[in-house]
């Protein structure tokens, strides 16, 4: 009886040990030339924030309102057993600064995740939408996007790249010149 016991905690505490997703956090800042980083290590996904889509400030008439940073990200690499695909699961992480002392409260804007390299199959760019509210008394907050899935390539895990930035709208590209 001792025996079955010990044998099912053991099952147990095994199981629970190979669900654990290994979850990673840290900032990769593309460079000029996109080989800068600040960290570079063999981890699944590889994400890089754009230096030049990485701020974003919103403005109302000409007074700028807030300032959106993509500042980094959280996310990791599991084997989909439905699917037999190798997926990324990206947490993109954002810093919002109020710039006013207007009372608005709702902060709209629109980031990417892209793939431009590796197969065709898995290159492209997604464009995902993120509704904030900032309280009228705060000033800066952090807010972490709903997590975005994307598949991995068979071989070359640790070689695919996906980077991400803030989309701006034309106003908003004006302003940033």
């Amino acid at each position: 009886m001792k025996n079955t016991i010990y044998a099912l905690m053991a099952l147990l505490l095994f199981t629970a040990c190979a669900e654990q997703k290994d979850e990673h956090r840290y900032v990769i800042k593309v460079g000029e030339n996109e080989t800068e980083y600040l960290k570079d290590v063999e981890v699944c996904p590889k994400v890089h924030i754009r230096r030049n889509d990485a701020t974003l400030v919103q403005k109302q008439g000409n007074q700028p309102v807030f300032k959106i940073e993509a500042s980094s990200y959280s996310g990791f690499c599991y084997f989909n057993e439905d699917t037999q695909t190798q997926k990324a699961v990206v947490k993109p992480q954002f810093k919002i600064v109020r710039l006013s002392n207007e009372d608005i409260t709702d902060v709209h804007f629109s980031y990417y995740l892209e793939t431009a390299e590796g197969p065709t199959a898995y290159l492209g760019k997604k464009t995902y939408f993120a509704k904030v509210s900032v309280p009228v008394d705060v000033k800066e907050i952090s807010y972490t996007a709903e997590a975005a899935e994307l598949t991995v390539p068979k071989q070359g895990t640790y070689d695919l790249d996906v980077y991400f930035g803030l989309n701006a709208d034309i106003s908003e590209l004006q302003f940033k010149k």
